[in-house]
């Protein structure tokens, strides 16, 4: 290969990376705006009534809110032993290290590898990433398939424990475990209860599509 054509295709991975990076970011800017429009229109007291006017225009009433039920008494809550007793640490899986916070095993032209390391970037998190693309990497996907029952990527360690692919790790952070997650044995040992209460089951997922897949046929979808 002479220099030209190995700077082109350095130039062209460049590009790629970058371009990736962008249209990962703006997914998760729409994300956002999205959400905080809905939020508005639930919440602000001037969509509420813009809603009534329309409403009254069109001849329709809104139905009044139903009374609220009234609680039912409750009864004093009694200590459960099952419950207070320590949970069983969970033994990692063979690509999953304890002493890395996040792992990430997946494909740079990947745009749901990118979301995931895009996610832990913001959170400012560290973690190793994992080409599945590379040559030295490819003999990987075979057994992190059997062993996560997944067939897509990206495959997402946390602590050394499989979690997910991207929608498992979105969910983990829009519900707040992540920071419980991320803690080693003996931070989350020295945690509040509710933090150690907290367990983080996994999500393999089968089905993440590329965002140019999503008006594919079924047959034409392919794993990222």
């Amino acid at each position: 290969m002479s220099e030209t054509e190995r700077d082109d295709k350095n130039w062209r991975a460049r590009a790629t990376e970058r371009l990736l990076t962008v249209l990962n970011r703006a997914d998760e800017l729409g994300g956002e705006l999205r959400d905080y429009v809905q939020d508005k229109m639930a919440s602000d007291p001037r969509y509420a009534a813009a809603r009534k006017t329309v409403g009254r225009l069109f001849g329709r009433r809104e139905a009044s809110p139903a009374p609220a039920p009234r609680p039912a008494p409750q009864r004093p809550a009694t200590a459960d032993p099952a419950a207070a007793a320590p949970r069983p640490e969970r033994t990692p899986t063979g690509f999953g290290d304890p002493a890395i916070k996040a792992q990430i095993y997946g494909k740079r032209s990947c745009p749901w590898s990118g979301r995931a390391i895009s996610l832990l970037e913001r959170r400012k998190v560290d973690f190793d990433f994992v080409d599945l693309e590379e040559p030295e990497h490819e003999a990987k996907l075979a057994p992190l398939t059997a062993e996560t029952r997944q067939n897509t990527v990206p495959y997402v360690y946390l602590r050394g424990r499989f979690v997910g692919g991207f929608n498992a790790l979105s969910e983990i952070e829009r519900l707040g475990q992540l920071d419980a997650a991320l803690m080693s044995r003996d931070e989350l040992a020295a945690a509040p209860a509710h933090v150690r209460a907290i367990e983080i089951v996994p999500r393999p997922n089968t089905d993440e599509v590329a965002p140019a897949e999503i008006g594919a046929a079924p047959s034409e979808k392919q794993p990222g």
